[in-house]
């Protein structure tokens, strides 16, 4: 959620959150200011590539214990721009299918001091790449990050 609104606050017109499942991790309260703020919602929505023009992804069907009974046909999301927020910890599904991204020695994502990722025009931030920290590290280590996203954005703007 803090990505949602800060990207809102940083402005982004319209921002879109997909959620693997029929609820999120975040509170009620983080998703009812969310929701406030402008931020729009979709769930059971499995994302299964993302382009530079947006994100495909199959609408799922679940039952009472999350099991998946059926899946729509690959459609297709039109966006500028796609940032991944997996929550509290590493996830290295992220790198095993998505081409292009390498791990550390310490099973994060790697990527330099500014948040680049190993591919092009990806940057990663939080507890992803710096493991589990404090709250201040991880902020002030993604503010870095998000000013580095600003000025690539604004130069592939221009060309």
């Amino acid at each position: 959620m803090d990505v949602a609104r800060t990207a809102l606050r940083k402005g982004v017109r319209h921002v879109s959150v997909f959620c693997r499942r029929y609820q999120t991790a975040a509170s009620v309260r983080e998703v009812d200011y969310a929701k406030a703020d402008g931020v729009e919602f979709y769930y059971g929505m499995r994302p299964t590539r993302i382009t530079d023009d947006g994100v495909y992804y199959k609408k799922v069907e679940m039952d009472e214990e999350g099991n998946i009974t059926s899946t729509s046909e690959e459609q297709f999301f039109p966006c500028s721009s796609v940032i991944i927020a997996i929550s509290q910890g590493a996830q290295n599904r992220i790198v095993s299918t998505t081409t292009g991204l390498e791990m550390s020695s310490h099973g994060l994502l790697a990527t330099d001091e500014h948040g680049h990722t190993t591919r092009e025009g990806i940057f990663a931030s939080g507890d992803v790449v710096l493991g589990a920290r404090t709250v201040v590290e991880a902020v002030k280590y993604s503010k870095q990050v998000a000013e580095e996203m600003d000025e690539y954005l604004t130069k592939r703007r221009e060309k």
